[in-house]
């Protein structure tokens, strides 16, 4: 997480012609012949020229040169040097920063640091930038606070400590008071309470099976002494069948006849009892007791899994809670018809023979991610098949923040003070230089740009199928017009793309296979938000690779702060970003017509009805996303973030819908 500090106010003469040329809401936006070239509007290193000012009435003299953050154009309109084509460059970007630095200037101590942060060509140095953020630091730069304790939270140039990491973030956000959560207190509760009942019922599990097979035990013994006396019984007859009547062995067989009757009746009895037992027990484990023995040819075989408890989640997935990290789980069920199976597979794998003779069956299921998929699959020996799919989700995300409480008169106050809030929202589809076309980008970017426009109030410019150049001028034309207390939210959906050095990307649609000169890389996208004046923005990347534009975590601002405290911090900058994934392919359906991703933010975007900050819009989708993509099998975990290298002073990005 980098910060490049409190930048100038940018004076783009060339503005009337960008905005001419881009108009609002436009799908499809056009560089005017002849107009600004693409790499005029990148943000570089500039030094401005020195500035004429008057002593009293005779004396003059020329101030010293000083650095900002600005587009080219911009600095080659201001008279001011830079780089052209080594933008990148340690060496270059020192001799635009440092010597401010030297002279005490906070913005440029806290610059330098990041410069010594990500190396810029040569090896980082970690100790250095340590050192330059300590320096910034001192003099209350609020970027350094956070850029400091992002090293300290990851053991860069020093050791790991999430004290000094935590205290370096609350300071920059201006919490006192209260607790910047890793978990809340109201969390850690639940997440506690939820473990006991949990390990509760794997218990009570564990005794109804012994029970059951205590039970069935008895039963078979009692079974197998009245199939004895029944045996006697029928000798007994036979023998006084064969004898006078009136003989007195005939009298003594009849006798016996009775006492074995009599045997045969208790025993009969005692057999119920135990074939009672042994129900209750198999009802008390879930087993439908009137779904036993033979089942007629053509049924369809049944499942129904007895642990781990299974609850049907938001995300349309059943999900069992796993709190504490496992290597395996015992998954218990029951199979019915259990006779006539041709296979139960469980993850692939046989599970015929673990079957009992009442339908149960145990598996060992081994945990190899937080969100496990497990799938039954029982097929009779007619072909007749069901499935059983749910997800053992250890996830720790899982359990979502407490909701702010928030009254009408502080969301009205916050509202007025948060300013206006404007959205550009990019969806690719149609790829043409090599990248496979996608499904759902700009249905994805359509459906959010409406709920953004018409539930929160944004003003929404919409891209879709945008070139280099469209994505880039429009980038540029929003970020660099937002005043002081806007707000910012950029959505991509589309191709994302990595290189060798792990530099992350945006693929246009016109975006060319193996050249990312063609593509917009990440760093391009956080210079323009860094270079922008506004107060909060948010990046939400739907694409591949996103996670190569996250920072140090973003943690939440406790769900009982005082307002005082939220509306504090509210005032502070925030670059965040929320991404579909880290640094691995993500899905592009499995949604109801969209991504996995976007079926998530626009259920988060849809059930908000109060004051909340990116953090728990994050919470609230990832579950989600993590549980539908473990059922596809290609895991898909969301993170939330400080945009690299963008400024972030500590706060949050907020959504308050309008009608609160």
């Amino acid at each position: 997480m980098f910060s490049l500090g409190k930048i100038e106010t940018l004076v783009l003469a060339f503005s009337v012609s960008v905005l001419a040329a881009f108009p609002a809401a436009a799908k499809k936006v056009a560089i005017p012949e002849g107009g600004i070239k693409t790499d005029d509007l990148m943000i570089v290193d500039c030094l401005l020229p020195g500035q004429v000012r008057q002593m009293g009435t005779e004396f003059t003299y020329l101030s010293a040169r000083r650095p900002i953050r600005t587009s080219a154009k911009d600095c080659a309109i201001r008279g001011g040097e830079y780089v052209a084509f080594d933008r990148a460059n340690y060496g270059t970007a020192l001799k635009i920063w440092l010597p401010a630095a030297n002279q005490g200037d906070a913005n440029a101590m806290n610059y330098v640091g990041e410069i010594y942060e990500k190396g810029l060509g040569v090896s980082p140095d970690f100790a250095l930038a340590k050192q330059w953020y300590e320096k910034s630091v001192e003099k209350g730069n609020q970027s350094a606070m956070i850029n400091l304790g992002s090293l300290y939270e990851r053991g860069l140039g020093t050791s790991v400590d999430m004290v000094k990491a935590m205290n370096f973030y609350r300071k920059a956000s201006g919490i006192k008071d209260s607790e910047l959560e890793l978990v809340t207190e109201a969390d850690r509760a639940e997440r506690r309470a939820q473990a006991e009942e949990l390990e509760r019922l794997r218990v009570e599990t564990t005794e109804l099976k012994d029970k059951l097979a205590q039970t069935r035990e008895d039963l078979k013994a009692k079974q197998a002494v009245l199939a004895s006396t029944q045996s006697a019984l029928s000798a007994a007859q036979a023998r006084v069948a064969s004898l006078n009547a009136a003989s007195a062995e005939a009298r003594a067989a009849q006798a016996k006849v009775a006492e074995l009757q009599a045997q045969l009746a208790s025993q009969q009895s005692s057999v119920d009892t135990a074939r009672m037992a042994t129900g209750v027990a198999l009802s008390k484990l879930g087993v439908d007791v009137t779904q036993t023995g033979e089942a007629p040819a053509g049924t369809k075989p049944k499942i129904a899994v007895i642990s781990p408890k299974l609850a049907l989640t938001r995300a349309g997935v059943l999900a069992a809670p796993l709190l504490t990290r496992l290597p395996t789980y015992q998954v218990i069920g029951r199979v019915y018809p259990s006779k006539g199976l041709r296979a139960l597979k469980i993850n692939d794998q046989d599970a015929l023979t673990k079957i009992d003779e009442d339908g149960i069956f145990e598996v060992s299921v081994t945990i190899q991610n937080a969100n496990q998929p497990v799938a039954i699959e029982a097929i009779s020996k007619d072909g007749l098949a069901t499935n059983e799919n749910f997800v053992i989700s250890s996830e720790n995300d899982a359990q979502v923040s407490a909701k702010r409480v928030t009254s009408k008169i502080f969301a009205r106050r916050m509202r007025g003070d948060l300013g206006k809030y404007h959205a550009l929202v990019i969806g690719n589809n149609a790829y043409t230089g090599g990248f496979t076309k996608l499904d759902t980008a700009t249905s994805d970017a359509r459906e959010i740009g409406s709920i953004l426009s018409k539930r929160y109030g944004y003003n929404v410019q919409t891209l879709e199928n945008a070139t280099r150049a469209q994505m880039i001028a429009k980038l540029s034309e929003l970020a660099l017009k937002m005043k002081a207390n806007d707000n910012l939210l950029i959505y991509y959906a589309g191709h994302g793309a990595i290189d060798a050095s792990g530099k992350g990307f945006w693929v246009p649609i016109d975006g060319q296979v193996n050249n990312a000169a063609s593509w917009v890389g990440n760093d391009v996208v956080t210079d323009f938000l860094g270079a922008s004046a506004a107060k909060h923005v948010m990046v939400v990347a739907d694409s591949c690779y996103a996670g190569t534009l996250g920072g140090a975590a973003v943690r939440p601002i406790p769900a009982t702060a005082k307002d005082e405290d939220v509306l504090f911090v509210s005032r502070v900058k925030a670059r965040t970003v929320l991404s579909s994934g880290g640094m691995a392919p993500v899905l592009d359906s499995g949604g109801n017509g969209h991504s996995i991703f976007a079926s998530a933010f626009i259920r988060a975007l849809n059930s908000n009805d109060t004051l909340t900050e990116g953090h728990r819009v994050f919470e609230e989708m990832s579950v989600q996303v993590a549980q539908r993509s473990a059922q596809l099998k290609l895991r898909q975990s969301p993170q939330y973030s400080a945009l690299k290298h963008a400024g972030h002073q500590g706060s949050e990005f907020f959504f308050l819908p309008k009608e609160v």
